[in-house]
């Protein structure tokens, strides 16, 4: 079978790869994403952070800016090359990942995870939306489930590299040498990118797509739009951070993001297409169940090692950190993998088994997650945890496919973009952040260590039923939706 690709047929095979060279890249945005939870306990110790401090870098100090700089990012993904915006965003956030090997307190290290985050955000908006120009819709969970891959094979892949580093005393690991390695490496492979990735033609899986894009011109924008009720929405928004600014009870690291985002939404807001995607039910549900679940899958990243480094202080952590590792190639991937197959295989006689099986994937891990915390030993705490990353990774590639399918052809980037601002603004910003939070908290209540930290995540386990809620949710509206999609892009 040939697909159109850059105006010119070519065989399946290569769409094959150059998906896989995607993944490889996606791999390496959560191999620079996950390693600072693997290294927690190092990093902590070395530059004296706080529990609360720590879940700030792996979760809002890097959100903020990924989540809100990845919607300009959308928009120039799908208005120029999306080859050259990802190659250079790869660049980008493997520079300040080797950046972030030579921090020397909070600050420093703060400010490079911010970018490394702004960097990341230019990675997943030009891929998906080129994965749906390879690939058709009734493909396109399972191409985007393979894509999910990266997520499994990076973390794997920073578990290893972090074993295979550590050096020959486990307990001193020289975390620093990890990260400018990362970065090297990146930065060589955005280049391998940019150089064998050839632009395909935007819309070559549908028929009759003529706009040249799915925006319009800022003039004709002002021009159309009733305006003075967004004025006053955003014009007090942006009255109140720059007020809190002024008053010292805003961060001028966060208010920079914030205010970018403020104005980058209210030129967003003229646009019918970007409206178009925020008035799609489903899309909402999608992004609300796949960002709980998630918030509580990235606690479980963020303080995974420091929690089994205090568990039993005499297990070798370059053992469970290489079982980790084996975990998520494995049983994340098959999860991942598969899960997106059977999507593909059930959607085709009901459409809400776009709903229905990441719901039943969450519901099965709640008490495996319960579980996995309750363990009273290393090896019960992994044996359980392989069971439960199978079932964590069903609900990406139909989460992310939804995303896609129900856009407007022309602004997939886009919906990839706002998308995964609610994941990461409520996961990734949220989920590590919380959960350090609890910690502290618990602590101040007189816990240990040890249970201070399986008590907070406990409480942030409870993300995981507001998932199931919306998942199901997902199951009410999708045929609707979905019909609308179909109906919109043979209209474009």
């Amino acid at each position: 079978m040939s697909k159109t690709i850059g105006g010119a047929p070519k065989a399946a095979s290569n769409r094959s790869f150059i998906l896989f060279l995607l993944t490889l890249v996606y791999g390496f945005n959560f191999i620079d994403r996950q390693i600072v939870g693997i290294l927690a306990p190092w990093i902590q110790a070395d530059l004296d952070l706080t529990n609360t401090q720590l879940g700030l870098l792996v979760g809002l100090a890097f959100a903020a800016f990924y989540t809100i700089m990845g919607i300009p990012l959308a928009f120039l993904a799908d208005r120029m090359n999306r080859v050259t915006l990802l190659s250079l965003a790869l660049a980008v956030w493997s520079g300040f990942t080797a950046l972030t090997g030579l921090a020397q307190n909070f600050v420093h290290i703060a400010l490079a995870r911010v970018g490394v985050g702004i960097g990341e955000a230019g990675g997943s908006p030009p891929s998906h939306s080129m994965i749906s120009d390879f690939y058709a819709k009734e493909e396109r969970a399972g191409a985007l489930g393979f894509y999910s891959l990266g997520i499994p094979v990076g973390i794997m892949a920073a578990y290893f590299l972090t074993a295979a580093l550590m050096g020959a005393d486990a307990s001193t690991v020289n975390w620093r040498r990890i990260f400018i390695t990362l970065g090297v490496f990146g930065i060589v492979l955005a280049l391998v990118v940019k150089l064998i990735i050839k632009e395909p033609v935007r819309g070559a899986m549908e028929t009759g797509v003529k706009s040249p894009s799915g925006y319009i011109p800022l003039g004709q924008s002002f021009r159309e739009a009733n305006l003075p009720p967004r004025l006053a929405l955003f014009g007090g928004l942006l009255a109140l951070q720059i007020g809190a600014l002024a008053m010292g009870q805003l961060s001028v690291v966060f208010a920079i993001p914030f205010i970018i985002f403020t104005v980058t939404m209210f030129l967003l807001s003229l646009q019918p297409g970007v409206m178009t995607i925020l008035s799609i039910k489903s899309w909402w549900w999608m992004a609300l169940g796949i960002a709980f679940a998630s918030f509580a899958s990235y606690a479980i990243s963020g303080f995974q090692t420091k929690f089994l480094r205090l568990l039993d202080p005499d297990f070798s952590p370059r053992t469970f950190i290489i079982w980790i590792g084996i975990i998520n190639g494995t049983f994340y991937v098959a999860g991942t993998y598969f899960g997106a197959k059977l999507v593909d295989w059930r959607a085709k006689a009901d459409i809400r088994a776009y709903g229905t099986i990441p719901a039943i994937s969450i519901l099965l891990a709640l008490p495996l997650a319960l579980a996995a915390f309750w363990a009273p030993t290393i090896v019960m705490h992994l044996v359980i945890g392989a069971a439960l990353q199978l079932c964590l990774g069903v609900y990406l590639g139909p989460s992310f496919a939804i995303a896609q399918t129900l856009a407007p052809i022309k602004l997939r980037a886009m919906s990839t973009a706002l998308f995964f601002f609610v994941l990461n603004m409520i996961a990734l910003g949220g989920g590590p952040t919380f959960a350090g939070a609890m910690i502290d908290v618990f602590l101040g209540q007189g816990q240990n260590e040890l249970e201070a930290t399986r008590l907070a995540m406990y409480v942030t386990f409870g993300a995981y039923v507001l998932a199931f809620i919306f998942y199901m949710f997902v199951r009410i509206t999708l045929p609707k939706d979905w019909a609308a999609a179909e109906a919109r892009n043979e209209a474009s």
